[in-house]
């Protein structure tokens, strides 16, 4: 039978989000113990209390990270948002409007970001500006994905466009989202 902190080391070597946020300090411990408790049980084969689970990710250490130059990359970034902007959906390319930042082609319409300054906007657009070497570096978005699901932010999508990462958010979650990631780019 597996022991309970020999699971919560495999899950949090295997995935990078949670090694990063644990070595860096950025951690929260109460939001990972949330995500894997499940895995752990299932793992072990019993139920297991939240808090031994908290308790073995505090006291968790880990050697140098894999992942150092993906978060010197982030730490060297800049951040902004903007508010005012829409997420609209067209049958004819024609028809998509000269303030689109963004237009996808989906099966039959065109779905655009598009700004909407002085109308009622719910859509905000962080975008994360990386350093020039960035561009040949993946992983990055899902770094960034794995990041804000930890703390249970919902973002509409997520965008990687060279070196800009670009999250369309719900206004009601772009100041939390933008915290966290100010967090993980500005702090330690």
């Amino acid at each position: 039978m597996t022991k309970i902190s020999d699971a919560v080391k495999v899950i949090v070597n295997n995935n990078l989000i949670f090694s990063m946020a644990i070595s860096s300090g950025l951690c929260n411990y109460t939001k990972i113990a949330e995500n894997i408790k499940d895995k752990v049980e299932a793992m072990t084969g019993k139920p297991v209390k939240f808090n031994t689970i908290v308790k073995v990710l505090a006291n968790m250490k880990t050697q140098k990270p894999e992942y150092i130059d993906d978060l010197d990359i982030l730490k060297r970034s800049s951040l902004t948002i903007e508010y005012e902007y829409s997420v609209i959906y067209f049958d004819d390319i024609k028809k998509i409007p000269d303030n689109a930042i963004l237009v996808m082609k989906e099966s039959n319409y065109y779905v655009c970001i598009a700004s909407n300054k002085g109308s009622e906007s719910k859509i905000a657009l962080i975008k994360i500006i990386l350093p020039k070497e960035s561009s040949f570096t993946p992983g990055l978005t899902l770094l960034i994905t794995d990041y804000l699901m930890t703390y249970g932010i919902k973002f509409t999508n997520i965008y990687r466009l060279d070196t800009e990462i670009w999250i369309i958010i719900d206004n009601s979650n772009a100041g939390k989202a933008l915290y966290h990631l100010s967090t993980l780019l500005h702090e330690n």
